[in-house]
């Protein structure tokens, strides 16, 4: 007759009671991942084209609030082409006037992923540059890193390395109970 009992090789890994905090770490990491992916726009420089245009018009004023608002007009799209709030900071209007008028040729890159209909018809710039003039005002890839390295991806990351520690750290002290039992 076998012998019922607890296998030690191939046993699987226990989640409730000592493994629960860091089970729940990394639920909670992981749970913000999926949100992450799910609501993110621009997840990395694959989800951006790469277009030229004609600009037919631009606008750089601020809102009643004081915010700035700041847009592109292209005749080859009907939608209008904002900056994200960290471009529009940095963005030099009197250098942009100066440089291009109406009429002449612009290079944007923006999100594949983003629905009109959604947005009312604004398309979020990540990457400007008048091609002829060898002038680039911001690139996608940098505006896209920045995007993916806030607040809510240093807590996701920070809960899934505290849950999988937590969780290595208990193995750890279970095996050494399992070694003090028995001797």
């Amino acid at each position: 007759m076998a012998r019922r009992g607890r296998r030690t090789l191939g046993m699987p890994l226990p989640i409730s009671g000592r493994f629960l905090p860091a089970t729940m770490l990394i639920i909670i990491g992981l749970g913000l991942m999926i949100y992450i992916g799910f609501t993110k726009e621009v997840r990395g420089t694959q989800d951006l084209v790469v277009k030229e245009g004609t600009l037919s018009n631009y606008s750089f004023k601020k809102t009643k609030e004081g915010e700035r608002d700041y847009g592109l007009w292209l005749k080859e799209f009907p939608e209008r082409f904002i900056m994200t709030d960290r471009d529009e900071a940095s963005f030099d209007t009197a250098a942009f006037k100066a440089a291009i008028q109406p009429g002449q040729r612009l290079r944007v890159e923006y999100s594949t992923r983003e629905n009109l209909m959604e947005n009312g018809g604004l398309r979020k710039l990540y990457g400007l540059a008048i091609p002829s003039k060898n002038i680039t005002y911001f690139e996608g890839r940098n505006t896209v890193q920045h995007e993916n390295t806030g607040v809510i991806n240093w807590i996701m990351y920070a809960l899934l390395a505290a849950g999988v520690g937590l969780y290595a750290w208990e193995l750890i002290k279970m095996q050494r109970e399992k070694k003090a039992y028995r001797h």
